[in-house]
């Protein structure tokens, strides 16, 4: 169709049922308006053709049991078609996977912890991750296991120094009286022993309680150190990827294709460091939900068992028939009794974590954040360099 046909004026007394056009059966209500290019984005008649981009087969990209195989730091930012389709796949995982609204794994009975199911949904769409995921998952359960350590040697030191209350007030006066040979003696002896071990009882929970204090404090530096050196690997890759879909110009001078899938490649790279940067940060925040929950109930169980071992142990205690000496037994029972209520207070009161123990040192104000790359806005700006370029690079062609 010549430019003429396109600029025909249609018959004003013509019925649009008639045929229209000269009544050769067209009619004129199907035919496209005029739409020629804006001014300034006409084809110049010396432009070149671009190159044809080339696209390799890409080889396979899964293992035998379906596992991606891991990104090399090389891969990131290569023009190899196979690395491409490498770092592009991890990508797909991620924004091509719906989430599990039924997840395939759980049986009839009761649903999975909600803690469960998302991490194996961050497992399955973060693969490349799985390293510190690993190390965050170990400090949890390391976090735990301590603290089941701690409060069990806190009971276990409970019972011991209730049991020597017992054998100090029944048998003490009668070891030191055979001893010193004196039954007040061995009557002072038998008390100042039960003050003994109550000292050993402090100093061997405040040794335990520094090491245990020490343990989780070095812990938790390893691990904030780690996240650290990810955290920042992940924002010198984000700022790469950033600023290479502007200097890739000039290797794609004459190829507007080449360089249109390089720059898709580029911004979908940065949307999904970002992501990665995000789910990063909700695991360590869910491990961290799960630590204080343990702690919550943790206490619980320890606010149960502490008063149970002190009242059986009290009521056993109290139906120990009194030796020869009975009133010297009364006594020392009496002094075991307060001593030993004061043993169980101290014993849960007393060493127990602070609040703010894995706040202060994990350090996350040291981290770099998801927040921090402000994502919308970098892929918003590179949209807005391009648009502001398109327009420029007409206003300057318009005169041609």
């Amino acid at each position: 169709m010549s430019h003429d046909d396109h600029n025909h004026a249609p018959d004003p007394h013509a019925s649009p049922f008639d045929g229209g056009h000269g009544g050769h059966g067209h009619d004129q209500r199907l035919q496209a308006a005029p739409n020629p290019p804006p001014p300034g984005a006409q084809d110049s008649p010396n432009r070149e053709i671009p190159q044809p981009t080339s696209h390799a087969s890409a080889p396979p990209l899964r293992s035998a049991d379906g596992i991606l195989r891991p990104i090399q730091d090389s891969e990131y930012f290569s023009y190899d078609p196979a690395s491409v389709a490498a770092v592009s796949s991890h990508i797909d995982e991620y924004f091509n996977q719906p989430l599990d609204l039924f997840p395939f794994w759980e049986s009839e009975g009761k649903p999975d912890r909600f803690h469960v199911l998302f991490s194996r949904q961050i497992e399955e769409r973060f693969p490349v991750d799985s390293d510190i995921r690993k190390l965050i998952h170990d400090y949890g359960r390391r976090v735990f296991r301590a603290l089941v350590v701690h409060v069990s040697v806190k009971r276990g030191s409970q019972l011991a120094a209730l049991a020597a209350f017992t054998l100090l007030a029944t048998l003490g006066p009668t070891w030191f009286s055979t001893w010193t040979g004196s039954p007040p003696m061995g009557l002072g002896l038998a008390f100042a022993s039960m003050l003994a071990v109550v000292g050993v009882f402090w100093a061997a929970q405040a040794i335990l309680f520094i090491q245990y204090r020490f343990q989780l404090e070095n812990d938790s530096y390893e691990l904030s150190r780690e996240i650290v050196t990810r955290t920042r690997e992940l924002q010198n890759l984000f700022t790469s990827a950033r600023a290479m879909a502007d200097q890739a110009e000039t290797q794609y001078q004459m190829d507007g294709k080449g360089w249109g899938q390089r720059a898709l490649y580029l911004t979908r790279l940065t949307m999904w460091i970002g992501a990665r940067m995000e789910y990063l940060e909700k695991y360590v925040q869910m491990e961290l939900w799960r630590v204080r929950r343990e702690r919550y109930w943790m206490r619980w169980a320890q606010r149960i068992i502490t008063p149970l071992v002190f009242v059986v142990w009290l009521v056993l205690f109290l139906l120990e028939p009194a030796p020869a000496d009975a009133g010297a037994f009364r006594a020392l029972q009496a002094v075991a009794v307060a001593l030993g209520l004061g043993v169980s207070w101290l014993s849960y009161f007393r060493w127990r974590t602070p609040v703010a123990a894995i706040q202060d040192k994990l350090g996350v104000e040291g981290w770099v954040r998801y927040a921090s790359l402000d994502v919308d806005n970098a892929v918003a700006d590179q949209v807005r360099r391009d648009k502001e370029r398109l327009v420029e690079y007409r206003a300057l062609t318009r005169g041609r």
